[in-house]
């Protein structure tokens, strides 16, 4: 009697937010093949059954993934008075949330980002675009080229695509400074400089790029803004 109470309270406190940050969790720490259901339910200490109560399917349960990731992107207010420090921060979020969770990161990349709270981020990005004075065309072309950057960096950090990147004493990773310089000039000339990247710093550098950009952009559009 007192093991099927026991049991009984486990299922009236397992939750959607209860398994999602259970099989985050699993990810964070042994990286997604670990993910099964089978596992997570031992996680929980239930039967795997008793987990699509939650989640209809595998599916469901790696979308569910994406959401909390999404949940830790800030997106400042619409009060922000600085456009280009707002979109810094939304860069620096996003950055961030991917290296908290770099095994399950790719996710976010690979699925829709089709949940309420994914849209309400994307609807706040843009309205930051468009207060700043960009028309709708620019408006997209911008968020395209800052969330492309944004996201093709952080998912190069936290893979070690990057040229260089964890060189040392990773097996199989190319060192870009045992290349030929006579075949490579250019990768062996800088191939000090990849190895030892600040990528906080180059993320910095590129974002800093774009928003120039853009920021000329406005200066171009101003007078038509301005026009009657």
């Amino acid at each position: 009697m007192r093991l099927r109470c026991k049991l009984s309270s486990v299922r009236e406190r397992l939750n959607r937010q209860r398994v999602l940050e259970a099989a985050l969790a699993i990810v964070d720490a042994e990286g997604l093949p670990a993910l099964t259901m089978r596992r997570l339910g031992a996680e929980l200490g239930v039967e795997a059954m008793s987990l699509y109560r939650h989640v209809p399917n595998k599916e469901a349960l790696l979308d569910g993934i994406v959401e909390l990731i999404v949940l830790e992107i800030e997106v400042p207010s619409d009060d922000s008075d600085d456009w280009a420090d707002a979109w810094r921060h939304v860069g620096r979020s996003y950055r961030q949330a991917a290296l908290a969770h770099p095994n399950a990161f790719p996710l976010v990349t690979m699925r829709p980002l089709n949940t309420p709270e994914a849209l309400r981020r994307i609807d706040a990005a843009y309205d930051l675009l468009r207060r700043a004075g960009l028309d709708e065309r620019m408006a997209i072309v911008a968020f395209r080229t800052l969330a492309s950057y944004t996201r093709g960096f952080a998912l190069e950090e936290v893979t070690g695509r990057a040229l260089g990147a964890q060189a040392d004493g990773e097996e199989g990773r190319l060192d870009p400074r045992d290349l030929p310089a006579t075949e490579f000039p250019r990768i062996s000339e800088l191939a000090p400089r990849h190895v030892a990247t600040d990528h906080c710093a180059v993320f910095e550098g590129g974002l800093d790029l774009i928003l120039t950009g853009l920021e000329a952009e406005l200066e171009r559009l101003a007078p038509t803004r301005s026009s009657p």
